[in-house]
């Protein structure tokens, strides 16, 4: 009991920090919608786990080669993962006290329903006993939030009126990506390139939410 409290804590300290930081940062920051943010964030994880089963079961992925692997990792990690956490965000309502609060409000949210599910999906690889998973919890983590970010741009562009489906796309490929790399191991030279793809998506976010 007390393993798995102390790996709770650490799974979900990211998260606490980051939703403080948000609190004590943005001065009109409402609690009640990150914490909404990370019920979403979490309830992926039911969605993409059966849809990710499904696919498996019917082995049309069931790809071999560098390529196929990426293929497969392109679908089952950044097409379902990113899809399904855009679609639970279409459930956050956008705030109606002026565009710029809204889109800053809505863009924030998405990254703590990223966080949220990369924080859980850790805390289940360590009550699983995965092995040698320590950098690449904290990596997942990471591209789950940003990646997560560019799908709430994606969802706010639809509830705004002004559809753009790039970030979503970008996120869907970024995703796929880190993962084939990630796939490789930390012990290899591989595993260094899904740091590239993590930076590219903190830096697709920016651009992309300060972009008119």
């Amino acid at each position: 009991m007390r393993t798995i409290f102390l790996s709770a804590v650490y799974c979900f300290l990211p998260l606490v920090v980051f939703i403080c930081c948000v609190q004590i940062l943005v001065k009109d920051g409402r609690l009640w919608r990150s914490l909404l943010a990370c019920l979403l964030g979490m309830l992926t994880v039911l969605p993409i786990a059966a849809l990710q089963s499904a696919i498996n079961g019917t082995k049309l992925l069931n790809l071999k080669g560098l390529v196929g692997i990426l293929i497969s990792a392109i679908v089952l990690n950044g097409l379902v993962e990113e899809c399904v956490k855009a679609a639970l965000l279409f459930i956050l309502p956008l705030r109606k006290d002026g565009e710029k609060n809204a889109k800053r409000d809505f863009f924030l949210c998405a990254l703590t329903a990223g966080l949220a599910l990369g924080c859980l999906e850790s805390f289940v690889y360590l009550i699983a006993g995965t092995q040698h998973i320590g950098l690449r919890m904290i990596t997942a983590g990471v591209i789950h939030t940003f990646c997560s970010g560019l799908g709430g741009l994606f969802v706010y562009s639809v509830k705004s009126r002004d559809v753009r489906i790039l970030p979503l796309v970008l996120a869907i490929l970024t995703h796929g990506v880190y993962n084939y790399f990630a796939g490789f191991g930390e012990g290899t030279p591989y595993f260094a390139i899904s740091f590239v793809a993590i930076l590219f998506a903190a830096i697709e976010c920016r651009v992309r939410y300060t972009r008119p």
